[in-house]
């Protein structure tokens, strides 16, 4: 009877290791017949979800697909989405339990997206509460085949800035997988390009700022311009032919109310030398993108005007 195969205490803890989900070699080790396994799926209470592997009781639980999902792919990897959830991304990605097999054969298991890839090695895995995982960097550059652009360089720029991930290891990871076609490659390397012929220091914001307005074919600003009237100090980027100055803010910086006053009291004395100093954030780049392009724009048309007459 399957409330036999459920009162066994090996079954039980078995299941509760692996997600609920257990072996038909699992059962018959603890004691269950073969045809005390027939009747319980015979009766549904004993799913099967995939040769050999069967639900003993339900659970939608993300990491309990996983274990199941393991149990039945010993040779899988828990990667992409699944892989950053469990590695305690910064910014995740809408999550889809996820796990790679390397196998030509197309497999399947309920509630999981099983990938197939066949160049996942020891090194690139680590692991996770007893869970096989992709490790920071090969996660990382999984994540640039599924992801926008932009979601993927603030989890990387994120991962770098907190110690997660060091650049020369993502660089290594991409030098070693990249390849025509092979998904996540174009994401890696514009990353890395990017890094490469960015500012010591920029920050993402920074970066994605001075492209929106490559981007739109405005002139670039110059970067780090020393402020006339304050020794030692920058605007982040300025127009010094229109006198307009740009700071780039960060809302983690800027949550901190004297940071705010000493912005606002250089930006009053900026004006009284005849500079305008305008302050574009994280959500004003990713939401409000034309509407910074036609402010840049008109502003540098007439204060170039304004304080260049003879232009």
């Amino acid at each position: 009877m399957v409330a036999g195969v459920r009162a066994v205490p090996s079954v039980t803890t078995l299941a509760a290791e692996h997600g609920g989900y257990v072996t038909r070699a699992q059962l018959l080790e603890s004691g269950v017949s073969s045809s005390a396994i027939d009747r319980g799926l015979q009766s549904g209470q004993l799913t099967r979800v995939a040769d050999g592997v069967y639900q003993v009781f339900p659970s939608d639980d993300h990491v309990d697909l996983l274990r199941g999902a393991l149990l039945a792919l010993p040779d899988a990897v828990v990667s992409h989405q699944s892989a950053a959830h469990l590695l305690d991304f910064p910014r995740l990605p809408q999550l889809r339990p996820t796990v790679t097999i390397a196998s030509h054969r197309t497999h399947s298991f309920p509630g999981i997206m099983v990938r197939r890839n066949d160049d996942i090695g020891p090194s690139h895995t680590t692991q996770v509460d007893t869970l096989s995982v992709t490790n920071v960097a090969r996660t990382t550059f999984d994540l640039g085949s599924i992801l926008r652009f932009r979601e993927f360089e603030t989890i990387a720029e994120a991962l770098l800035l907190a110690g997660r991930m060091t650049e020369s290891a993502f660089a290594g990871i991409t030098t070693e997988l990249a390849r025509r076609g092979k998904p996540g490659s174009r994401a890696a390397k514009d990353f890395l390009k990017m890094r490469a012929g960015a500012l010591p220091g920029s920050s993402v914001l920074e970066r994605r700022g001075r492209r929106l307005l490559a981007e739109a074919g405005l002139p670039m600003p110059v970067p780090e311009f020393p402020i006339p009237w304050a020794m030692g100090q920058r605007f982040d980027d300025a127009y010094p032919e229109a006198q307009l100055a740009i700071e780039w803010d960060s809302r983690a910086w800027h949550l901190q109310r004297v940071a705010m006053e000493a912005d606002r009291r250089r930006d009053r004395i900026a004006a009284t030398y005849g500079w305008l100093v305008i302050r574009i954030t994280w959500q004003d780049i990713t939401e409000r993108r034309d509407e910074v392009v036609a402010t840049v724009k008109q502003l540098l048309q007439t204060r170039t005007s304004s304080v260049n007459p003879g232009l």
